[in-house]
């Protein structure tokens, strides 16, 4: 990165907003033994549209969509599961054969009774990964099934150091997410990741606002990606965790050596297993590995975003004379077998698409 990138801060630049992509998580006691996890997750095109074989897609809000669970919180067993989309990128119309990206919500509820325990992301990706389910949601959930077993331990550990609980409705943690990318006129695409976890403690007669901290754990990642390959050319990663003692005083540390064979290699695919592998057996590194972790699915919105260059590239081959790439050009759309709504054989993934009305 930039040799003037401040500890903890991505790298100032200027470039077209193509995409922000938000994901949060919370935590709060619903009743005397049962919490209640939000989860929400949040598209934002900023740039251009996307055509596809169902619609054209404008920029604004592609996919607004929430999870909630209730839970022990002793076991985190899945006490009950509750599913949400306001807005989704593929809505019932005859072109789908009325099907939506909603129809795979139900697959999630069966996953009640099940504890967010170490084998918990193996069942969810088995009952709703790929062309059974939602991408989406199913981000969604992961994020929730690493943040939420985290919150409790710090959670279980403060209670029993305090002898104290929160009130009824009084959240006490948050996870929040946020991906955003930038095209620069190189055409090299910078990527940002803020990542951020909140933790406080029971509002007391003894406390100020700024006492009821208990932590405020932070991770930040600038990157920058080459289009044509999705390799990492560069990245920035840094960490630091405060509370109310220590708001001014604590210093970033720069986790850029840890993870630098990450440096050179295509994001897509094969981003998740190298962070895991860079990450087995390193507890510490839990907000850093949840941080990369999201970077490779919101970068795939991003790319969403670059579909108007790809329109302006198909126009001007058109008009040398040359292949049209019609089919690449929708395939833009979605990834082939990326969920249910793209998988094979489906409505979608049949049909076609041509700037001109033909192929």
């Amino acid at each position: 990165m930039p040799p003037d990138l401040a500890p903890g801060r991505p790298a100032s630049t200027c470039g077209v907003p193509l995409h922000t992509r938000s994901l949060t998580v919370s935590l709060k006691r619903c009743a005397e033994d049962r919490w209640l996890a939000r989860g929400d997750v949040i598209d934002l095109r900023k740039n251009g549209f996307v055509p596809t074989s169902y619609d054209i897609q404008p920029a604004g809000v592609i996919h607004s969509m929430n999870l909630e669970l209730e839970l022990d919180p002793a076991t985190l067993r899945i006490e009950a599961i509750r599913v949400d989309q306001p807005f989704v990128a593929v809505e019932p119309s005859e072109v789908t054969g009325g099907e939506c990206c909603r129809d795979p919500a139900p697959r999630l509820l069966d996953l009640a009774g099940e504890c967010l325990d170490d084998d918990f992301a193996t069942k969810l990706s088995a009952q709703f990964g790929g062309p059974l389910g939602c991408s989406h949601l199913l981000t969604l959930f992961q994020l929730m099934a690493s943040a939420i077993p985290h919150a409790a331990r710090v959670e279980h550990a403060r209670a029993e150091r305090e002898d104290t609980q929160h009130r009824l409705d009084d959240r006490f943690f948050r996870r929040a997410v946020f991906i955003d990318g930038l095209r620069q006129d190189d055409g090299r695409i910078d990527a940002a990741v803020a990542f951020s976890d909140s933790i406080t403690r029971p509002l007391g007669a003894d406390l100020d606002t700024l006492g009821r901290l208990e932590r405020f754990h932070e991770v930040k990642l600038a990157a920058t990606v080459e289009r044509t390959r999705f390799r990492l050319e560069r990245f920035d990663l840094r960490e630091r965790s405060r509370d109310h003692t220590m708001l001014a005083a604590a210093d970033w540390a720069d986790l850029t050596p840890r993870f630098a064979s990450l440096v050179g290699a295509p994001m897509i695919p094969g981003l998740a297993k190298r962070i895991f592998g860079l990450t087995q057996d390193a507890p510490e590194l839990h907000a850093a590995k949840d941080t990369l972790l999201m970077l490779a699915p919101g970068f795939l919105q991003v790319l969403a975003a670059l579909m108007e260059n790809r329109l302006e590239e198909h126009a001007a081959a058109r008009e040398r004379g040359e292949g049209t790439g019609a089919a690449e050009v929708m395939n833009r759309g979605g990834g082939a077998g990326a969920c249910y709504m793209w998988r094979k054989n489906g409505p979608i993934s049949m049909a076609t698409f041509s700037p001109s009305g033909r192929d």
